[in-house]
Order: structure tokens, then C-alpha cells, then sequence
């Protein structure tokens, strides 16, 4: 039997492990720092990665089978990117505050604001290239066989959310 000290530390959300910041992610999925979250698409100021599905998970375990499982149906490296655990917050939150006016009437800022507001609360994210709808639902469908409770497909006119 094991004690709560003993218990698999990587299950635990995220949050609590935001201590060691990057060093947990072990994905092997190319992290996306600073410098190139400021190269990510956007719309009227706000974060907009149109062909891509915006995934996130509770923990870095799940982060790190999700990735696996992707890599084992097809994606390669280049297509799958996790943000920095230890600098998504200050980047979500520094796109909220520089998104343009128009960008207040739209679904993308809202999205922007419940990433943040489930990366405060320790979510991971994976930023994963589809190159069409079927692509994106095959990738949505494996995300949420590994725990994602959210996918957001970004398409040139639209934003859907694949996972409800």
C-alpha cells in the first residue's frame, strides 16, 4: 500500500508542480517560449493559430500521453508544441491585455481568457497542426482519450470547439 507521499507525483495537476516549471515538461513535445508566442498567429490582436487545435489537459502526464499518442497516429515533431508551463500564464495574460478593441466582440478573446483562467489553475497546452477538419477531429478524438477537456479547432473563419 502506498502513502500519499508515495503517490505518483505526475498525475498530480499541474499547478502543484508549477515550482519546477519547464523541467516537467517532458513531453518531448518543442516547448513554445516567449519568443515564439510572440510569432503565433493573430486577429485583431488575439491569439488566432488558424489550421492548428489549441488542446488542454490537467497534467503533464496526461500532456506527455497525449503527445506519445499523437506521434504514434501520424504527427510528426513539428506539428505538436506545448506552451511553456512556466511563462504560459504571463503570456496568456499579456495577449488578453494587448488584444485590439474590435477583439473584445469576439469568441477568440473569450477563449483566450478561459485558457488563462484554466492555466492559472494548472492546465498544460498543446498547440497541434491539422490539415483539415477530419485531421482535426482524429486529433481532438485522441485528446480526449487522454484526458484533454478542451479542443479548439482554429479554422479561417471559424473557431470550433471539438471537445463539449
Amino acid at each position: 500500500m502506498t502513502t500519499p507521499n508515495q503517490a505518483d507525483e505526475s498525475a498530480r495537476p499541474s499547478a502543484q508542480r508549477d515550482s519546477r516549471g519547464d523541467a516537467d515538461a517532458a513531453s518531448g513535445a518543442p516547448l513554445i517560449g516567449a519568443a515564439d508566442a510572440d510569432a503565433l498567429p493573430t486577429s485583431f490582436g488575439v491569439f488566432k493559430p488558424v489550421g492548428q487545435v489549441m488542446m488542454g489537459l490537467p497534467t503533464q502526464a496526461q500532456v506527455d500521453a497525449l503527445v506519445t499518442a499523437l506521434h504514434g497516429a501520424g504527427w510528426p515533431d513539428s506539428a505538436v508544441r506545448q506552451f511553456s508551463p512556466r511563462e504560459s500564464v504571463a503570456e496568456l495574460r499579456t495577449m488578453v491585455d494587448n488584444a485590439g478593441s474590435l477583439a473584445g466582440f469576439g469568441y477568440e478573446i473569450t477563449l483566450l481568457r478561459r485558457y488563462q483562467t484554466l492555466t492559472e489553475a494548472g492546465y498544460r497546452w498543446l498547440l497541434v497542426k491539422a490539415a483539415d477538419n477530419d485531421h482535426a477531429a482524429a486529433a481532438a478524438a485522441i485528446a480526449q482519450g487522454c484526458g484533454a477537456t478542451l479542443a479548439v479547432h482554429y479554422r479561417t473563419l471559424t473557431v470550433e470547439e471539438l471537445i463539449s
